[in-house]
């Protein structure tokens, strides 16, 4: 492991772009040593530096040589909106097994306005940058991930009034994936999968009208699952509403060896209910379990079950980056409906 450090940038200048402490590393990236590197480079503008953070701004490439070619829009857009830029160059064209990671940070006015982790990997180490960006992203800020011709946000961690700005930036043809879609897919799943039992088809056009429960606060997951089936039934009635609260801070950071499902956050959806007359079906979230009943059908009370997935580091990116480039048209349908859905 080697350290090379550049020359110290003053406070108050004006950006800094590319003046970097440079960690190598030859086996596993050594996250408290990157931090540690992370904090020298804070203080070598002077003590006390003001440290402002938005959102963690992850940014992820196949070869140096694209990071390049993209250096000075991640730096205008950090200038734009204070954050912590995560870039991971995954370079599997290159054999030999390499770490490096590479820290700055972009001081304006006197205060830090980017932290810049530059991790890259070639041949088989590739395999470490996915730990390496989930241990060094800022808690509790809201992810946006860029993905060569694709941008992928979490709108679940902004108010939901936000959905009207990310709804306008999809009608314009913005390659916009959203982890808040990815989060409802199990709700969708069941949904399809309940309709499409051979007893209860016949009631999928007779859907009148569907309503949502969020847990604390109406969230942008209630939303769009609502946004979701306007944009299928257009005459759907549908209302959303708050009931209980989410799941403890003690549960939601317990740590364990069994992957388990994601527990309820503030605004996650709880339950999901679209009417069919004469018959109702209820699904509901039971800690790891989605519930579907169907009650008022000729055949009687129906009832089916799902388990949730387990929450793993990168699942739900994984789950919007299927499509690495151009718009998801049935979520851009969805946000356009469930934004109308918004107070005016």
């Amino acid at each position: 492991m080697s350290e090379h450090v550049g020359e110290p940038v003053a406070a108050g200048q004006a950006p800094q772009a590319w003046d970097e402490l440079v960690l190598r590393f030859d086996q596993g990236f050594d996250l408290a040593r990157i931090q540690q590197l992370l904090q020298q480079a804070r203080e070598r503008g002077g003590p006390a530096q003001e440290t402002v953070s938005t959102l963690n701004l992850v940014a992820i490439y196949f070869t140096s040589g694209q990071y390049e070619r993209a250096r000075d829009a991640l730096e205008a857009a950090g200038s734009v909106h204070p954050c912590r830029l995560l870039v991971l160059v995954a370079d599997t064209l290159e054999p030999a097994e390499s770490l490096t990671a590479r820290v700055s940070v972009v001081r304006v006015a006197g205060a830090i306005t980017m932290e810049r982790i530059v991790l890259t990997a070639t041949g088989r180490a590739v395999r470490h940058l996915e730990s390496a960006m989930t241990g060094l992203m800022l808690p509790e800020l809201p992810m946006v991930v860029v993905w060569g011709d694709r941008i992928i946000i979490d709108s679940g961690a902004r108010p939901p009034t936000y959905l009207a700005e990310t709804a306008e930036l999809v009608r314009k043809g913005a390659p916009i994936g959203d982890l808040a879609w990815a989060r409802i897919f199990p709700w969708q799943g069941l949904a399809a999968e309940v309709l499409d039992l051979p007893n209860l088809r016949e009631h999928r056009a007779g859907i009148k009208s569907a309503r949502v429960v969020c847990a604390g606060a109406v969230g942008a997951e209630g939303l769009l699952l609502l946004g979701w089936m306007q944009a299928r039934i257009p005459r759907l009635k549908t209302s959303i509403s708050v009931e209980g609260q989410p799941d403890d801070d003690d549960e939601r950071t317990t740590v364990s060896a069994i992957a388990r499902a994601a527990p309820i956050a503030l605004g996650h959806v709880s339950l999901l209910e679209f009417v069919a007359p004469p018959a109702t079906f209820t699904l509901r979230r039971d800690k790891g379990l989605l519930l579907a009943e169907v009650h008022g059908d000729d055949d009687g009370y129906v009832a089916h079950r799902v388990r949730l997935p387990p929450e793993t580091p990168g699942r739900l990116v994984g789950l919007e980056l299927k499509l690495l480039a151009g718009v998801d048209d049935l979520y851009a349908v969805s946000v356009q409906a469930a934004a109308k859905l918004l107070p005016s």
